[in-house]
């Protein structure tokens, strides 16, 4: 994905990768009951080992590219080291799988990246297979991966907004079609609010919401696309009437979509949760890559 991703020139990127050290009661870990001192030393620098010879090759594969690339190795909880240093550290964007060695092949999002989705405070790129399974051939015979679509999931909101701002900030290649989806919901809004009303009072009120919020979305897919074409990006906008995580799962497969792009918290949104419902959703169920677009920060890297 970093590969397929057009980052700016002499961005910096962090590769992280973390030594688990779980730790039972008493602060007890395994390494306290290995054996001996040396049989210790020697296990943990097994570890050490094979931790640099992992980031090796992720800095190899990305030795063509014009990125500042720097390793970092870390002992301890996935989950806590990956936030320590996206939420204190000067990270912009957090790319990961969206599962681990230790995840179970039932489960569409792993246990880490479900912590990391939900509590980091910068954004996060959950990246599956369909992100990076179509390829092309380079002038070297190797292959790296195309990102050919987009699905940008927008209600108007202000964390939408940021997904879309994300999408640009990145950029993404400029042969990538940004399709902008919004879903109507007010067809069911109408009945759960107003449940005590007549049938034809209901009537009318869903008709007039309907037509408004038809409008509306129109105002804002047109607004998205209008961004994304003036950066030169092919586009396309559809309205969807349901649920809003269902609409944009469905849209992705119909569409063969490489990345989703969703907000961290929709309209409804209470800025005192750490992710929405729709967003969770997303992330969880999807078939490709999940972009959650959170607040900017001022930053030095990704």
């Amino acid at each position: 994905m970093v590969e397929a991703l057009h980052l700016p020139y002499q961005t910096e990127v962090v590769v992280l990768t973390v030594v688990p050290e779980h730790k039972f009661l008493g602060g007890i870990t395994l390494d306290v009951i290995r054996g001996t001192t040396s049989a210790r030393k020697k296990a943990k620098a097994e570890q050490q080992q094979k931790a640099l010879e992992l980031l090796q090759g992720t800095t190899r594969s990305l030795s063509w590219s014009k990125l500042k690339l720097e390793t970092l190795i870390r002992w301890g909880n996935p989950v806590e080291e990956i936030l320590n240093l996206s939420n204190y550290g000067d990270i912009s964007l957090v790319i990961m799988g969206a599962k681990g060695l230790t995840d179970s092949l039932a489960f569409r999002l792993g246990n880490v990246a479900l912590a990391v989705m939900k509590y980091a405070k910068t954004s996060v790129l959950l990246v599956r297979p369909k992100g990076a399974s179509a390829s092309k051939a380079t002038r070297a015979g190797e292959k790296r991966a195309i990102i050919n679509r987009v699905l940008l999931a927008n209600d108007g909101s202000k964390y939408s907004d940021r997904a879309a701002q994300v999408l640009l900030d990145i950029p993404l290649p400029r042969r990538s079609e940004v399709i902008v989806i919004t879903a109507l919901q007010s067809h069911l809004a109408a009945w759960v609010k107003t449940p005590t009303l007549d049938f034809q009072t209901n009537q009318e009120i869903l008709a007039k919401l309907q037509a408004a919020e038809e409008s509306e979305a129109q105002r804002i897919t047109a607004k998205n696309e209008k961004r994304f074409q003036a950066k030169g990006y092919k586009t396309a906008s559809v309205v969807i009437r349901g649920g809003a995580a269902e609409s944009i799962l469905a849209a992705s497969k119909e569409y063969g979509t490489d990345i989703i792009a969703v907000g961290s918290k929709g309209l409804t949104g209470i800025e005192s949760l750490l992710l929405g419902s729709v967003a969770e959703r997303v992330a969880r169920y999807a078939h490709c890559s999940v972009l959650i677009g959170r607040a900017a920060r001022k930053s030095r890297g990704s």
